[in-house]
Formats: C-alpha cells, structure tokens, sequence
C-alpha cells in the first residue's frame, strides 16, 4: 500500500474527516488508498510516530482559494500556496489499530498488515470539540489518547 508521512495534527485531522485537502508541492498520477503516518515531530496533543488509518487519494489539482477550509488552511494564508502547491482530494478515512512506523518522504511504499477498525468502532465517534481544540469521545480515549504526547 502506498503511504504518506504526514505532521502529527494534520495526520489525525485527515483520519477524522476534518481534513479532507493535503496541500503538497508535488503531484503524482497515483490515485487510490494511502496509509496515513505522523511523522516523528513531537507535538503536544497528538501522536507522532505512528500509521492511524487510510484514506482514498480521489484526486490532485492546483490549490485554490476554494481549498482553504478544506486544508484547514487560513484563507489569509492562500497567496502563499496559490502559485506553487497541489491539493489533493481525500475521502474515506478509515482509522486503523495505531502502530509505530517511521516514516519517509514523498509517497512510499508499506507492505506490512494493517488492522482496520470496524466501522462500528468509530463512525461517528471521531469527535474533535473546537472550545477545547482536542479530540474527545470512547474511540479517542480507547485508541489515541494512550499515544498522546
């Protein structure tokens, strides 16, 4: 399966369905599944180091201002991204059973198991409460919270 490294808060806002845009500077003809990894940055509230799930790569464009919300990008941040980057379109994020990986650059390859979490299990209890800017609810605290740093 193909994976991408991503930093901690946006790895789990992708699997979370907040993020649903991936502003890149590259483009690439893949389209298909992605195994979403935090990278090693340590960030307080979120997991790094670890695969948390994998989402549908439906599409690459140019970025535009349309994408903003969707990257959790402030739209006063646009102009900087406009001219150079890439959004890519993701759907269907899956959590997976959380594992520690290491990650790499650009779009690689992982061939190990992946444990995805029953439906069940998590829709819709990936509930993100904007008052206190974390992740709340049973699913959080069984498969997350451990894994906070």
């Amino acid at each position: 399966m193909k994976a991408l490294s991503v930093h901690p808060y946006y790895a789990m806002a992708i699997i979370s369905g907040r993020k649903t845009i991936e502003i890149r500077s590259w483009d690439t003809a893949y389209r298909g599944d992605i195994l979403i990894c935090s990278t090693a940055k340590k960030q307080r509230g979120c997991i790094s180091s670890h695969a948390l799930g994998v989402v549908t790569l439906k599409d690459i464009r140019r970025f535009d201002r349309g994408d903003c919300e969707g990257s959790l990008l402030p739209p006063e941040d646009y102009i900087y991204h406009y001219f150079v980057d890439y959004a890519w379109v993701l759907e269907n994020p899956r959590p997976i059973m959380p594992f520690e990986i290491k990650g790499k650059l650009s779009l690689w390859n992982y061939d190990g198991d992946i444990d995805i979490i029953p439906e069940a299990d998590w829709k819709p209890a990936i509930v993100y409460d904007e008052d206190i800017e974390q992740y709340v609810g049973e699913f959080f605290d069984k498969y997350w919270k451990p894994l906070l740093y």
